[in-house]
């Protein structure tokens, strides 16, 4: 063996025991109810929640949710999205804007984020042609409220509509 082996045994052992001792006597039973709670809507949101999932907006192209989850940890819990945005509007499109809306039961909008979808280099996103992302929205804890929801809105600006430095046409 050498000295890391025989360091690292000890250490293992160590860290073995720390780890049952803390699974006994639950130095944190807040923090294992809340992470119980937390698994437990994370499986009811899995189960109800249907992918893929598309959302067309007509003359601003279509979105495709293929992974939406709801993660994070007590304190922190946000809704997942990754998505295609795809330009089907027959135009070319200098940005699109696809946000990620967390809504309560009440369909008030709580939490947004927003995924500027542009090419790093001054071209368009072609008809035809997509764009990636991912989105992460805070809930905010309305995830604990029965009836809470989230959402994708899209909003699509075209070359036709801005200048060389991508500023509107007026």
């Amino acid at each position: 063996m050498t000295n890391r082996s025989t360091l690292l045994v000890p250490l293992l052992l160590a860290a073995a025991c720390a780890t049952s001792a803390i699974e006994e006597g639950n130095a944190y039973p807040e923090l294992v109810t809340a992470m119980h709670d937390l698994q437990e809507e994370q499986q009811r949101f899995a189960a109800a929640t249907v992918l893929p999932q598309t959302f067309r907006f007509p003359g601003q192209g279509r979105v495709v949710a293929r992974i939406v989850s709801l993660d994070g940890y007590p304190g922190n819990i946000y809704v997942r999205c990754r998505f295609h945005y795809l330009n089907d509007t027959g135009r070319p499109v200098s940005r699109s804007l696809v946000s990620l809306d967390v809504l309560d039961a009440a369909g008030r909008m709580v939490a947004s984020q927003v995924s500027v979808c542009i090419f790093p280099t001054p071209r368009a996103i072609y008809d035809g042609t997509f764009y990636a992302d991912e989105l992460r929205t805070q809930t905010h804890n309305v995830h604990l409220q029965p009836g809470w929801s989230w959402r994708i809105t899209c909003k699509s600006e075209f070359m036709d509509e801005v200048d060389e430095h991508g500023d509107p046409v007026k």
